[in-house]
C-alpha cells in the first residue's frame, strides 16, 4: 500500500504543531510551578550547602545547617575570618536582601516534602545559647548588640552587657536581624 506524500506530509505537520503546544504547555506549568516557589523552600534544598547572603547590607558566609520549623529563621555556620574557628548566626528570613549559593528549586512538591523535614525551633535553640556571649543586630540599631545571652522568653532575649542585673538589656526577637555567638 502507497501513502501519498501529501498525506505524509501533513501527518508530520500535524505532528509539529502538537508538539510545540506540548513544549509550550509544558513552559507554562513550570512557569506556574516556579511562581509557587518560596524563598523558605530554596534554602531548605541548600541544607548542608556554603551559602552567601546580603543581609541588610552586610555579608554573611556560611553553611546553611537549619530552617526553623517557622521558616522565618536559618542557621549558618561561619567562619571566622582567617582563622578556623567557627560560630552559628542565627538569621532572620525576611531580612535578606539577596543570596547567592542556592540550588536551583524544583517545584512546590518539593517545599511541601522539605517543610515535613524542618527542625529546629528558634526558641530553643536560643535557649540553648543562655550564658553563651552573642553579637545581636537589631532591625533599627546602627550599632550591634554584645553581650551574654541571661535569659530566652518567648518573644525576647535578655542581654546582660555589663550593667548588672538590673540593667540587662531585653531584646525584642521581632526586632533581631541576626545573632551570631561568638566564643
Amino acid at each position: 500500500m502507497h501513502i501519498p506524500e501529501v498525506w505524509i506530509q501533513a501527518q508530520a505537520s500535524v505532528q509539529a504543531q502538537l508538539d510545540q503546544e506540548v513544549v509550550a504547555e509544558a513552559a507554562e506549568l513550570a512557569e506556574a510551578q516556579w511562581s509557587e516557589m518560596t524563598l523558605v523552600a530554596r534554602f531548605t534544598q541548600a541544607r548542608g550547602e556554603q551559602v552567601d547572603l546580603d543581609v541588610r547590607g552586610s555579608r554573611c558566609c556560611g553553611v546553611l545547617t537549619e530552617i526553623s520549623a517557622s521558616g522565618d529563621f536559618i542557621l549558618l555556620r561561619c567562619t571566622d575570618g582567617e582563622s578556623t574557628r567557627t560560630f552559628e548566626c542565627l538569621i532572620r528570613i525576611g531580612c535578606i536582601n539577596s543570596a547567592r549559593g542556592l540550588p536551583r528549586g524544583l517545584a512546590p512538591v518539593v517545599e511541601a516534602l522539605a517543610r515535613i523535614r524542618i527542625g529546629f525551633r528558634e526558641g530553643s535553640w536560643l535557649r540553648g545559647q543562655w550564658g553563651s556571649r552573642v553579637v545581636i543586630k537589631t532591625n533599627d540599631s546602627a550599632s550591634p548588640i554584645f553581650g551574654i545571652v541571661a535569659a530566652v522568653g518567648r518573644d525576647f532575649i535578655e542581654i546582660e552587657n555589663g550593667g548588672g542585673t538590673d540593667m540587662r538589656l531585653v531584646v525584642a526577637l521581632g526586632s533581631v536581624i541576626s545573632m551570631k555567638v561568638v566564643a
